[in-house]
């Protein structure tokens, strides 16, 4: 399904098509794309671009050390009509081999606190970022999810029911499909004395 327009509101329909809530699954938020179609859509100014660079690296990141399947929900202003300052991600991971229980996990996060550090990833990244275990107890997982389902499907300030995206974490190709729509970094290009001052 392609990203569905904004409303009159400035958000992404919590759901399309005529049944309304209830009927198909892929009519329903979080709507399943492709990190290019995410930049197709999204890649609309300097900053927007710049966020989206942050996210692919970020991703790049977490697959370097074994975090390689999974999925992320995109939320908050970056995926509303206005000026993002970041972008929210909810990432729903299966643990990395040789991880096998929530104590290893924990010590490999904590090991890696540039990725799973919400300042240090917001810093980085532009990112506001959170995960969650799917290797972790069903009851859990559950809870998780009803919290940020119930947190993100809702604009902040008027809590106006909006939808969200879904993107997977296995295709490489996409990402690196969408860094190449994105096109070089402006520092880069400015480090080696390309056209931007």
């Amino acid at each position: 399904m392609p990203i569905p327009t904004f409303t009159i509101d400035g958000v992404l329909p919590p759901y399309v098509g005529p049944d309304g809530p209830g009927g198909a699954a892929e009519d329903m938020s979080p709507y399943t794309v492709s990190a290019l179609e995410v930049v197709a859509s999204f890649a609309l100014t300097d900053q927007r671009r710049a966020i989206l660079r942050g996210w692919l690296s970020h991703r790049a990141a977490l697959r370097g050390i074994g975090f390689d399947r999974g999925f992320q929900w995109l939320d908050g202003s970056f995926v509303e009509n206005k000026d993002p300052q970041d972008l929210d991600v909810v990432t729903f991971l299966y643990r990395p081999a040789g991880i096998n229980d929530r104590n290893e996990l924990a010590g490999l996060m904590r090991a890696n606190l540039n990725l799973f550090a919400r300042h240090h990833v917001r810093a980085t990244f532009h990112l506001d970022f959170f995960a969650a275990d799917l290797d972790g107890t069903s009851e859990t997982l559950v809870n998780v999810t009803r919290y940020w389902l119930g947190l993100f499907s809702h604009r902040r300030g008027d809590d106006l029911w909006k939808g969200m995206l879904q993107v997977r974490l296995e295709d490489t190709s996409d990402d690196m499909a969408a860094l190449a729509a994105l096109g070089p970094s402006p520092i880069l290009t400015s480090a080696a004395g390309g056209a931007n001052p």
